[in-house]
């Protein structure tokens, strides 16, 4: 009879201190008293509404008598509310039988049904199990992880639990296997065989990892929101600009304030996944890593500009004059947090100044642009660099971050450039003293450390790989700032 009570389905509660332990071979209906009588052996016996009328009398202890002598096993009262005398319980347990009450109260039928497939088998419990499991997991809206997994283990008669250790039992990660960190793990309470609990460990991981996408989901969603339309606006040209500001005012961001943008700017071939599939929702996981390492510094927004990621602090009033250094601070924090957490990544980070207005938007996002190819061209990857930090050299760093400017700067030096190595860098060097010293072969030969004549045998050879007229000051002027901004790196 304990192993019936384990049953998925019944809530059955043993009337007395204690529960014979009988075995039960079939379910019986007593309509009335003498049908209790006349009930077979091992029966388990339901009572029907004429027969838990009697309950409360001497009737009733006498009925238990005949039912011993027939080998009854068990009787079950229906009605939660009918309560047997002491006398009926004392005799019951004299004689053996299991006194028992229908704590649901579900009704007659759905008790006899359920008695009935408690004792069909293995089998039959089995597949009651795993509906019932199907059924809870189907309603389960609303309901807590830990409370959904302590059902199905109160309905499977099973060990379960939610862990970050798969092991100790039959695990089944919760989401993707690649990308779980917790598992369902299940066990058999007594030890037996139970080929249906795979089936219902494997329902439960996916219906916990379906709740948790939906959960992030709707978290997301408003994110999402805000950051296509902030996208769009940085995008936009100014006289597409206005309905997309009412757009913004309306969805409550503070656009008329005080932004601050830090940009992120990861390779192609850096990609912490070489599949697109894969590499899109690498880029999305960064992005939320980076977004929650800098909550706590304010309210921050994400977009997405070209090749960039951008994060943008947004207030209502002037942050100060504190706001880029405490900003670095805080998005450092955050870059470390993602580098932890894909250990191979090369991030080039910049943060422009804070700036009021929509217009101020604009312009702190094309200075975090700038620092961030600065950045790129120092190759210092993964340290948060201020536009303030950069000095005197902001006018060359914001020229030399466009691809224009990288382009001609790449085609101009492209001849010095496949000397390779160190002879490429030693006639840069010496093209850059030459011009910077307005042609001075001395005083270039004296910043070089090397003798006059060196200096005007390199400069020669130079200048015959050059495709440049030194006569036309543009083209001076060019080969000038592209040795300057090379000197960045």
């Amino acid at each position: 009879m304990s192993e019936v009570l384990r049953a998925p389905g019944l809530a059955l509660e043993p009337i007395g201190e204690q529960l014979p332990d009988v075995d039960v071979t079939c379910v019986a209906l007593a309509e009335d008293l003498e049908d209790l009588g006349r009930a077979p052996a091992g029966s388990a016996v339901v009572l029907g509404r004429g027969a838990h009328a009697a309950v409360g009398t001497y009737r009733f202890d006498v009925a238990l008598r005949a039912a011993a002598g027939r080998g009854v096993a068990a009787v079950v009262l229906s009605d939660p509310a009918v309560a047997p005398t002491t006398t009926s319980v004392a005799a019951a347990r004299r004689h053996g039988i299991a006194l028992l009450r229908d704590v649901n109260a579900g009704g007659i039928v759905p008790l006899l049904c359920e008695l009935d497939a408690a004792l069909r088998g293995p089998a039959e419990l089995a597949l009651r199990r795993a509906l019932l499991t199907v059924q809870r997991l189907a309603g389960r809206r609303g309901t807590a992880a830990a409370d959904l997994v302590a059902d199905v283990a109160r309905i499977t008669d099973s060990e379960i639990e939610l862990t970050d250790r798969p092991d100790g039992g039959q695990a089944f990660p919760v989401g993707m296997d690649d990308e779980a960190t917790e598992w369902v793990v299940v066990r058999a309470a007594t030890g037996a065989e139970r080929p249906e609990l795979p089936l219902i460990g494997r329902l439960l991981a996916d219906a916990l990892g379906l709740a948790h996408l939906a959960e992030r989901r709707a978290r997301d969603l408003p994110i999402r929101s805000r950051a296509e339309l902030l996208s769009e606006l940085l995008d936009s040209s100014p006289r597409g600009r206005s309905e997309l500001l009412g757009r913004a005012r309306a969805m409550g961001l503070p656009i008329d304030g005080w932004h601050l943008v830090a940009r992120f700017e990861l390779e192609e071939a850096e990609r912490p996944e070489p599949d697109e599939v894969a590499a899109f929702a690498a880029r999305e996981e960064l992005a939320r890593i980076l977004l929650d390492g800098v909550r706590s510094s304010g309210t921050w927004h994400f977009a997405r500009s070209e090749r960039g990621l951008l994060l943008i602090q947004m207030s209502r009033s002037d942050p100060g004059s504190t706001a880029a250094a405490d900003t670095v601070r805080a998005v450092q924090r955050a870059v470390d947090i993602a580098v932890a957490a894909f250990p191979r990544l090369e991030l080039y980070c910049g943060i422009g100044t804070a700036q009021g207005g929509p217009t101020g938007l604009i312009t702190s996002a094309a200075e975090a642009r700038a620092a961030a190819g600065a950045m790129r061209a120092r190759g210092r990857s993964n340290t948060a660099t201020a536009f303030d930090g950069l000095g005197l050299r902001r006018t060359l760093v914001e020229w030399y971050a466009s691809h224009t400017a990288r382009s001609a700067v790449d085609a101009v030096l492209a001849p010095l450039d496949r000397m390779g190595g160190a002879k490429a860098e030693a006639a840069i060097r010496t093209l850059r003293a030459y011009l910077d010293n307005h042609g001075s072969l001395s005083r270039a030969a004296d910043e070089l450390h090397l003798h006059r004549n060196s200096v005007a045998y390199r400069v020669d050879r130079i200048f015959a790989e050059l495709d440049v007229d030194l006569e036309n000051p543009d083209d001076w002027l060019l080969l000038q700032l592209a040795c300057r901004a090379r000197s960045l790196t």
